[in-house]
C-alpha cells in the first residue's frame, strides 16, 4: 500500500491537536467563568509491532499471509497501532468516555484502511458503560464474542497475521462500524455486554446485495455473558445476523460460544467451542463446528503458548481446516517483547497441498 499524504496529514493533525488539548484543557476551563469546572484527561498510546517471517503455502492454501504454491521471506506489521483516548469527568460518578484509533502498516509507514480502527463516543457510570461508532475489542465496552475469548484464551504473541485466528477460525467479528454497545457493571464476578451494528453499505462497505440498499437493511447482533471468580473464568454467548430480503446462499445466521480457562501461578489452560449456523447450498455444511484447546507457560521473563484448534469447513462437508501455532517470548520490560512462533495451517484436509508454513521472530513494543 503506498503512503497517502492527506491520510498522513490527518494522522499528524490530530496528534497536534491531541498534545495542544492536553496542555490547554485545564486553561480552558479557567478562562470560563460561568461554566462547571470539570476533570477530563487524554492519553496518548500505541504500539508497534513488526516480524520478519518466512513463509511456504501449499498450491491449494488459501490462507492470507502467503502465495498458493510459493515461498517467501517478508517483514509484516501485526496490528500496529497510535490512539488517543480519554474520559471527562461529569459528576455523580458519571463520565463522558471517547477515543479514536489509527492504524499503521510500520515497514512502509502508512495508514491501514479505513485508517481508524475505533472511533467512538460514549457514558460511563454505575449503571454500566455505553458507547457507539465504530468500536471493538480496545473500545471500554470491549467486542461480546471477541473480547470474551481474548479474555479467557491466549494469542500466539498477537491476534494478527500469521497467526491471526480471530477471523481465519472463529469469525469473532470484532471491528465493526456503526454500532452501539453496552456493557453491564460487575456482579459477584459477572457482567454482560450487548451490541448491535448497521452493517448494511455506506461509504466504506459496500455490497452486491440488490436487498442491502442502506446501513439498517443488514443488522448485526450479539450478546455475550462472562464470569471471574479467582483463577477461573467462563463465558458464553450468541450473535445473529439480520438481512433484509432474507439470507444469500451460504450466508452465516447465527453461531454460540462457550469458553473457560483456568490460570495458575505457573500455567494457564484455556478452550473454547463455538457452532455456526449457515443459510448452506446443496452439498455445503448448515452447521460448523469450531474447538481450540491451548496453554501457556510464563517462567521469568520467559513465555511458551501452544494452541491446537479445528474448523468445519462451510463448503465442504469433508474438510477441516487444522491449526496448530506456538510462540516463545521473551519479555525486556513491561513493555518491550521479543518473540519467535511457529503457525502450521491445513485450509483443508480434504485437499492435497493445503498446507501453509510460517516462521517467524520480532519484536513488540507497547507505549
Amino acid at each position: 500500500m503506498k503512503n497517502s499524504p492527506v491520510s498522513l496529514l490527518t494522522l499528524a493533525g490530530a496528534t497536534a491537536m491531541a498534545v495542544l488539548c492536553g496542555s490547554a484543557s485545564a486553561a480552558d476551563d479557567a478562562d470560563e467563568p460561568n461554566s462547571p469546572v470539570t476533570r477530563s484527561s487524554l492519553n496518548l498510546y500505541g504500539r508497534m509491532d513488526l516480524s520478519v517471517e518466512t513463509v511456504h503455502a501449499g498450491a491449494k492454501s488459501n490462507v492470507g499471509y502467503g502465495t498458493a504454491g510459493a515461498s517467501r521471506t517478508q517483514m509484516s506489521d501485526n496490528t500496529s497501532r497510535l490512539g488517543f483516548r480519554g474520559v471527562e469527568d461529569l459528576g455523580a460518578g458519571q463520565q463522558a468516555v471517547f477515543g479514536i484509533e489509527f492504524g499503521i502498516n510500520a515497514p512502509n509507514g502508512s495508514l491501514v484502511s479505513p485508517p481508524m480502527r475505533n472511533a467512538y463516543v460514549g457514558l460511563r457510570g454505575p449503571w454500566g458503560t455505553l458507547n457507539m461508532g465504530r468500536l471493538d475489542s480496545d473500545t471500554p465496552t470491549g467486542s461480546p464474542l471477541y473480547s470474551q475469548a481474548a479474555r479467557n484464551l491466549r494469542w500466539i504473541v498477537h491476534d494478527a497475521g500469521v497467526v491471526a485466528i480471530g477471523t481465519r477460525v472463529l469469525n469473532g467479528n470484532n471491528r465493526v462500524s456503526n454500532a452501539l454497545t453496552y456493557k453491564t457493571p460487575d456482579f459477584s464476578g459477572f457482567n454482560a455486554v450487548a451490541r448491535v451494528n448497521l452493517a448494511g453499505p455506506d461509504a466504506t462497505n459496500p455490497t452486491t446485495n440488490p436487498a442491502l440498499k442502506s446501513p439498517d437493511d443488514f443488522k448485526q447482533y450479539q450478546v455475550a455473558l462472562n464470569y471471574k471468580n479467582g483463577p477461573w473464568g467462563l463465558g458464553t454467548g450468541y450473535g445473529w445476523d439480520e438481512k433484509k430480503g432474507g439470507f444469500l446462499v451460504n450466508d452465516f445466521k447465527n453461531k454460540a460460544q462457550v469458553v473457560a480457562s483456568y490460570e495458575a501461578p505457573s500455567f494457564k489452560t484455556y478452550a473454547l467451542l463455538s457452532q455456526e449456523q449457515f443459510n448452506a447450498a446443496p452439498g455445503a455444511r448448515s452447521a460448523v463446528k469450531v474447538w481450540l484447546i491451548g496453554a501457556t507457560v510464563p517462567f521469568g521473563v520467559h513465555r511458551v503458548t501452544a494452541n491446537l484448534m479445528q474448523r468445519d469447513v462451510q463448503t465442504d462437508p469433508a474438510g477441516k481446516l487444522k491449526k496448530f501455532q506456538a510462540d516463545y517470548s521473551h519479555s525486556l520490560s513491561a513493555r518491550s517483547t521479543l518473540y519467535v512462533f511457529v503457525d502450521r495451517d491445513v485450509s483443508n484436509s480434504h485437499l492435497p497441498n493445503s498446507q501453509a508454513t510460517g516462521v517467524g521472530v520480532g519484536m513488540l513494543h507497547r507505549f
